[in-house]
């Protein structure tokens, strides 16, 4: 008896641009295809390499409208350098002298530029990538720095955020893992910098390689931190318990998260995230992105011109502030949201307590309930056994 191998499918051959992909970008700057429909990517792979080819154009556009240029990591390679491993951050060419810098950090997986390859690739490349970002910023006067914490392997001739498949493929020094470039690229870069206006967007797990190196290098930083805004991050302050470092991030740092329509604007403090957090109105996945950033600028605005030396305003008790959440209220409870690791543990031992006095209550209920059924069986049949 023969049997029918079922044969796989080819591997899909992608291309080197948004033409031979047969995507194009409309005015509304969304992907649609070749009938002119939205996009919508078919798979993983075809979603990587979407958001690849579409960076393309991003960066060429960064570059041309935004006074951005490519550096090469790690710092000490050579301009005509292309074959030892390395990958790269975007700048503009006035980082060093800027009066106020805006440092933006990916989340992981996420390639350079990018915030979101879901967004780009299936909402609005403007959003999904940093470019609006970007723009506003440059309007604003601020100098940018973009991380690539993503790109550990050196691959055929480039970085990749994608795990190789070959074994002795090298890892690009300083990148091991995002927590490394991070803090590389900001110990290297800050001191070369005249501005002590510094602020910082953070996505997801790069909220968290942020904190390490704020912790780390918090004599370099406390006094040129203008702002940090931290959208969806993972990160804990449980794992840095300074209470200067602690007091410090509390009065620096707003948490931008997912939260029902009708929280939106609510804030309230989370003892895990050490910092005031501020309710999108939104519950779909990344759009806190989106829903996050006018806040945030406003925030950056009421900053601006602060002086950010920790000593001038540590003790000082600051008035509400609508457009800065570091300074507000608890708004949605008497006392703070407890969402540290210690508190989980105490309220996991709480529910099982409970649960084994609940266990206990129905037991006794059982055994009440069967001594009074022996109790009436017992009576019956001494009723019937009556002449």
């Amino acid at each position: 008896m023969y049997r029918h191998k079922i044969k796989k499918a080819p591997s899909p051959v992608f291309g080197e641009t948004l033409e031979a992909m047969q995507y194009t970008i409309n005015e509304q700057r969304r992907l649609i295809d070749a009938d002119g429909m939205k996009q919508h990517v078919r798979n993983m792979e075809d979603l990587a390499q979407c958001n690849k080819v579409t960076m393309k154009v991003i960066i060429k556009q960064l570059e041309k409208e935004c006074d951005i240029v490519r550096q090469k990591v790690p710092f000490w390679l050579n301009a005509d350098d292309s074959t030892s491993p390395q990958a790269s951050i975007l700048v503009s060419t006035d980082l060093k002298t800027c009066d106020r810098v805006l440092v933006l950090i990916p989340n992981t997986m996420e390639i350079l530029g990018s915030w979101s390859r879901r967004l780009l690739c299936n909402e609005n490349v403007d959003v999904g990538s940093m470019l609006s970002v970007v723009k506003r910023a440059r309007s604003e006067g601020y100098g940018i720095l973009i991380l690539n914490p993503n790109a550990h392997w050196f691959v055929d001739g480039k970085a990749t955020v994608d795990i190789p498949t070959k074994v002795d493929v090298p890892m690009v020094p300083k990148l091991n893992s995002p927590e490394e470039h991070v803090d590389y690229v900001l110990s290297t870069l800050v001191p070369e910098m005249v501005s002590k206006k510094i602020f910082f967007i953070a996505h997801k797990y790069g909220a968290h390689a942020l904190l390490h190196t704020l912790y780390k290098q918090f004599d370099m930083f406390k006094n040129r931190v203008a702002g940090i805004a931290l959208i969806e991050g993972v990160h804990s302050i449980d794992s840095y318990p300074d209470p200067s470092f602690q007091k410090w991030w509390s009065l620096n740092a707003a948490a931008f998260i997912q939260s029902e329509e009708g929280e939106k604007g609510q804030v309230e403090f989370r003892v895990h995230s050490g910092c005031n957090c501020y309710k999108t109105g939104t519950q779909q996945f990344d759009f806190a992105i989106l829903d996050g950033m006018p806040i945030i600028f406003e925030f950056f605005d009421v900053r601006r011109d602060r002086d950010n030396t920790f000593s001038t305003y540590k003790d000082l008790l600051l008035p509400r502030d609508e457009r800065d959440p570091t300074t507000a209220v608890i708004t949605i409870q008497d006392e703070a949201v407890d969402d540290s690791y210690a508190a989980y543990v105490v309220q996991e031992e709480a529910r099982e307590k409970e649960k084994e006095k609940e266990k206990l209550q129905v037991a006794e209920v059982v055994d009440d309930e069967e001594v009074e059924e022996l109790t009436m069986g017992r009576l019956k049949i001494a009723d019937e056994a009556k002449p």
